[in-house]
């Protein structure tokens, strides 16, 4: 565990420099404004974050013997994206946090029209990096901005997000719960594996099992956040446990993990990092 950490530690500092590179390449007008916003974009962005999603991304194209310099444009379009959705989740006419990561929330810090603005400059900037990063690939550039939308929009994240609030008012099914979180975490966690794959050229066989092994790995990941949320504090509704109880929600884990370990198998990606990390995730404590 301690090993495989170490390795996430190591993509993620290539990321983080990706990141401040893409930024420090912006060139913006000489505005208070603008200059304010770019700050609040870089205060969500830059201080932390596990960079997991990106890190994913990493790990698939080593997975097949392919340098991560040709899915960094991806890993850092879903990371800005991510970002987005985190400070839009803070705001007080959603989630109301005060704190994200043990610091202030964007809101707190730069007010709720900046950190909206922020949101969404990190959403618009991310096709921006993804277009430019395949420029002289349109017909593989094009391909991904359609993915990652699909991932992030109506059919993805932002509907899962609208299902997400019906839930804390009305009781909700294992199915409406499953699909519900395919959407809302899942999607940007498929498009990680699917999106990777796209890029690094796989055929189509293999690029609808990475597709299905991330599909299993967002589902597996929801499903221990909630167990580790239901262990910290009261079992909410509208969680795995509130649905299936604690016992049943870990046999779900355990079961979820085995298909994506199995999904990994008819990849002959069994011995990457790819298992260390579904592994890492069915042991995690936070």
């Amino acid at each position: 565990m301690e090993n495989f950490l170490e390795e996430l530690k190591l993509r993620k500092e290539k990321v983080d420099e990706a990141l401040n590179s893409y930024f420090r390449s912006v060139q913006i007008p000489r505005s208070s404004g603008i200059h304010e916003l770019k700050e609040s974009i870089e205060y969500s962005l830059l201080r932390g974050g596990k960079r997991f999603r990106p890190a994913l991304c990493l790990l698939l194209a080593e997975a097949f013997a392919v340098h991560p310099k040709r899915v960094m444009p991806l890993a850092c379009a879903v990371e800005m994206i991510h970002t987005y959705s985190l400070i839009h989740d803070d705001l007080p006419c959603m989630d109301n946090d005060d704190f994200r990561r043990g610091e202030p929330t964007n809101h707190k810090v730069y007010g709720e029209a900046t950190a909206l603005l922020a949101g969404d400059g990190l959403l618009t900037e991310a096709f921006r990096c993804l277009s430019e990063g395949y420029e002289k690939e349109p017909e593989l550039g094009l391909k991904l901005v359609m993915l990652l939308s699909s991932a992030a929009g109506l059919v993805g994240m932002v509907g899962g997000q609208a299902m997400d609030l019906k839930a804390q008012k009305e009781k909700i099914s294992l199915q409406e719960l499953n699909l519900m979180h395919a959407l809302k975490t899942g999607a940007l966690i498929r498009i990680c594996v699917e999106g990777s794959a796209v890029a690094c050229g796989l055929l189509p066989d293999k690029i609808e099992l990475c597709r299905n092994f991330g599909q299993q790995l967002g589902l597996a990941f929801q499903i221990k956040d909630d167990l580790l949320d239901s262990m910290e504090t009261k079992i909410e509704l509208g969680s795995f446990p509130g649905i299936l109880g604690l016992e049943e929600t870990q046999k779900y884990l355990e079961e979820v993990t085995q298909s994506a370990q199995n999904l990994l198998k008819k990849l002959s990606a069994e011995k990457s990092l790819l298992k260390d990390l579904v592994e890492y995730n069915l042991h995690r404590k936070i």
